[in-house]
């Protein structure tokens, strides 16, 4: 038997770690581009196991192998052979259809979840069994065998590439995107199905089945040309979606001015129309007058200072800025302040009811934006609490309640109307929040302003665990029932722009439960953006 090597993560990063680590200056990339060279050095390898039959002819499939047992066991054909040329072949498992071995990869959930439709670019091969998508799979590893095609399919290295793209991170870290998340950054083509839903072709003898034909062809290409780099902010380029497989077909007739259904077409089907540019949401929802942000420049460390000088609630500077400014220009460190009894225990145990009486239910993340300006849920491991929300049904008018909303304002010298409505939180043992910043980038520019700060209400103790850490700052708070913990996502000198320092994260739960709120305070007016669906 003869073990020929099809591809190692090492070998195939052995030439891009620099590029890896040089994008780390730049969230997400912070902390994935560390965990992307991690695991280049531990990773198992995908090999081709080749036998000589009978007549001589030499039969090859692919097995997966763990490193050292190769290493240690199997020969190589040609131990000084240089295969530079494999580098850039990739398989998950090939051979035979099989799901990924990544433990932390759970197929079946996956499937079930709808995510071999909604997420493609990472199911597609990696659950090629749960997602029933093996032809796609033997096609692709035959065509590299068969020397048809030079590289592996066009595929994401992660699962969270698609919202990563959505976010604009294409454009904002290429170094790091244009490797690992190739299909969903259409590096690479293989399917209409990466901007949208698969197209479908009519009958060979419907009357527009050449039109159509032409059609796709010209969206494919239309959609490779947007996303280069030069053009459209790389936002825009993702939400802009086929939301349904016949789009192309209608395009031959519906796209036009004179057509009834050209709004629809043109937000739904904006690839095949050739639209994309009028799904920017800052010209369907521009910023009126009189929406002037509530902070300008310097107006933060005011707020902040003005807390510790009042006195009330006992404010503890967890982590402060020392000076204004130092001579290199970079600030001392972010505002991060503890508030004792800021609630009180009736306060927090209305809102602990309030949680109760409309029902806890999984949190999520917010996910990619649809070309309608809606968001998918973002349901993902690495945020297992269950939480609820003190809308204007459940909280608004509440004697016990209103109360807190409008003490948060007064708190942060800002409006009610500049605040999300609150976020009730439950956590059980075991529950968390895996490190994430609060901030949300599609926000800039839109009527309701990006998240500038969050204050987070303790509303129990907590027999063990559930401390809130900030890892960038070393930084643990313990939950203490009627306390807060107040901290900016923005930064003072330009409150529109991130504060990449205050990543956070919820220890896990050990004993007991864990309650506690959320209030997300933007630059502008949230309440009225929310009405105009503009948030």
């Amino acid at each position: 038997m003869i073990y020929k090597r099809m591809m190692t993560h090492l070998k195939k990063n052995k030439d891009k770690n620099a590029i890896v680590i040089a994008t780390t200056a730049k969230p997400p990339i912070f902390f994935l581009a560390a965990v992307a060279l991690l695991s280049s050095l531990v990773s198992p390898m995908d090999d081709v196991l080749c036998t000589a039959g009978p007549d001589g002819e030499e039969d090859c499939r692919a097995v997966y192998v763990e490193r050292d047992v190769l290493d240690e066991n199997f020969p190589l054909v040609d131990e000084n052979d240089d295969d530079d040329d494999d580098d850039d072949n990739y398989f998950l498992s090939a051979g035979e259809c099989v799901d990924t071995n990544d433990p932390e990869i759970d197929c079946r959930s996956l499937a079930r979840s709808g995510e071999c439709e909604s997420n493609p670019g990472f199911a597609k091969y990696r659950c090629a069994r749960s997602c029933g998508t093996c032809d796609d799979f033997d096609a692709a590893y035959n065509a590299w065998r068969d020397g048809t095609a030079n590289t592996g399919p066009c595929t994401d290295e992660y699962r969270e590439c698609k919202n990563w793209a959505a976010m604009g991170e294409c454009g904002y870290n290429p170094p790091f995107m244009l490797v690992e998340c190739q299909r969903s950054c259409m590096v690479c083509f293989e399917d209409t199905d990466q901007f949208g839903v698969h197209q479908e072709l009519p009958p060979p003898d419907d009357e527009h089945y050449d039109e159509t034909l032409a059609i796709i062809d010209r969206t494919i290409e239309y959609m490779k040309e947007i996303w280069t780099p030069s053009a459209l902010n790389n936002r825009i380029n993702y939400k802009c979606r086929n939301m349904d497989g016949e789009c192309c077909a209608w395009a031959v007739t519906r796209c036009g001015d004179d057509h009834e259904e050209r709004e629809y077409m043109r937000t739904n089907c904006a690839p095949a129309c050739q639209t994309c540019h009028l799904l920017d949401r800052t010209i369907q929802c521009p910023i009126e007058e009189g929406n002037d942000p509530v902070f300008g420049p310097g107006d933060m460390n005011a707020m902040f200072e003005r807390i510790m000088d009042d006195g009330r609630y006992n404010p503890r500077a967890l982590s402060r800025p020392w000076s204004k400014q130092r001579v290199d220009g970079e600030s001392d460190g972010p505002w991060i302040v503890l508030l004792e009894n800021f609630i009180t225990d009736e306060e927090a145990d209305a809102l602990i009811a309030a949680g109760h009486r409309k029902g806890y239910e999984r949190s999520t993340d917010v996910g990619v934006e649809n070309p309608d300006g809606t968001f998918e849920d973002d349901l993902n491991d690495g945020r297992t609490s269950t939480n609820s929300w003190c809308d204007v049904e459940l909280c608004q008018g509440d004697p016990i309640i209103m109360p807190v909303i409008e003490r948060i304002a007064t708190v942060t010298s800002t409006n009610v109307n500049n605040s999300e409505h609150i976020q009730l939180l439950r956590y059980e043992p075991g529950q968390f929040y895996q490190q994430h910043h609060d901030y949300i980038e599609y926000q800039q520019g839109l009527p309701c302003g990006v998240r500038m700060l969050t204050l987070f209400l303790y509303l129990n103790d907590v027999e063990e665990g559930g401390d809130t850490r900030f890892p960038f700052l070393d930084i643990t708070v313990q939950p203490r029932r009627r306390s807060a913990l107040l901290w900016p996502s923005s930064l003072d000198e330009d409150p529109e722009e991130k504060d990449k320092r205050t990543e956070h994260e919820a220890l896990p739960v050990i004993r007991g439960i864990k309650y506690g709120a959320n209030a997300w305070i933007h630059t502008r007016n949230y309440r009225e953006a929310e009405e105009r669906d503009c948030t």
